[in-house]
């Protein structure tokens, strides 16, 4: 990230929490003068660590990066990043299979919803901002209680009245889809599952392309109301639990690397 000397002076702590997510490069004139990073660690350290939902009125942790801090950094990096309960996730390139499997589910994704104009698909990378029910029930929610997570496949609808003046979506999905990776797995199938359960989203689908499979999930208030896993060599299609008839192929003979 490139910062100028005076903002720099401005908003030292700001700077000195998004430093532990990537190094700042200082500049002068255009010029790099400087590089602030995270001492006693490398820098990225803590994107990845495990973290409790704090729903209490308590200040929040200066570990933790605000929605807006998050925003500032992704308008300035070049990396795609997600922001979960104030915790910062580097998002890694995907990989030939991944984006096969993707490019497969979105045409048969495209394909159902021809007829019903209402709501479509959309791909990665698209900025889903979602904020945890439990918590709005709790205490009334800050913009620091937003979280910004990027679904490989989203399905939204009637979602232009959800698109703000900047051309930004501000709406909840009603279905999302996840493609495991070895690098991601804990983070889909725990951290953003429970988000996902728990922001008003109705379904997710987790394509797994290592164990040949795609669990498909529905929730209800804030509960996983039904589970069915759907294997390749068992099932040939996985089939949506909201939208009847939206079916999509269980991926089979990929390259587990995705």
């Amino acid at each position: 990230m490139l910062v100028t000397a005076t903002d720099v002076q401005n908003n030292f702590g700001k700077y000195l929490r998004i430093c532990s997510i990537e190094p700042i490069v200082i500049t002068r004139n255009g010029i790099p003068q400087a590089i602030l990073s995270a001492g006693g660690s490398k820098p990225g350290s803590s994107l990845v660590q495990e973290h409790v939902v704090d729903y209490a009125t308590s200040p929040r942790k200066d570990s933790l990066l605000g929605y807006r801090d998050f925003i500032d950094l992704t308008e300035k990096s070049d990396n795609r990043y997600e922001l979960i309960d104030g915790v910062v996730y580097q998002l890694a390139l995907p990989g030939f299979s991944h984006q096969r499997i993707l490019g497969d589910l979105y045409i048969e994704f495209w394909q159902y919803f021809q007829d019903k104009p209402s709501c479509g698909p959309f791909l990665a990378p698209f900025d889903i901002e979602l904020i945890r029910r439990p918590l709005v029930d709790y205490r009334k929610p800050t913009a620091d209680d937003i979280n910004v997570v990027q679904p490989d496949l989203i399905v939204l609808c009637d979602y232009e009245k959800d698109i703000s003046a900047k051309d930004t979506y501000k709406g909840i999905p009603l279905l999302v889809v996840e493609i495991l990776s070895p690098t991601n797995r804990s983070n889909d199938r725990i951290r953003k599952l429970g988000l996902y359960m728990e922001s008003g989203i109705r379904e997710c689908w987790h394509v797994d392309p290592k164990n040949t499979s795609v669990t498909v999930y529905s929730f209800l208030d804030n509960e996983i109301q039904d589970e069915i896993i759907y294997k390749a060599g068992e099932d040939v299609y996985a089939h949506s639990l909201c939208f009847e008839g939206l079916k999509a192929l269980v991926p089979v003979a990929y390259n587990t690397v995705v």
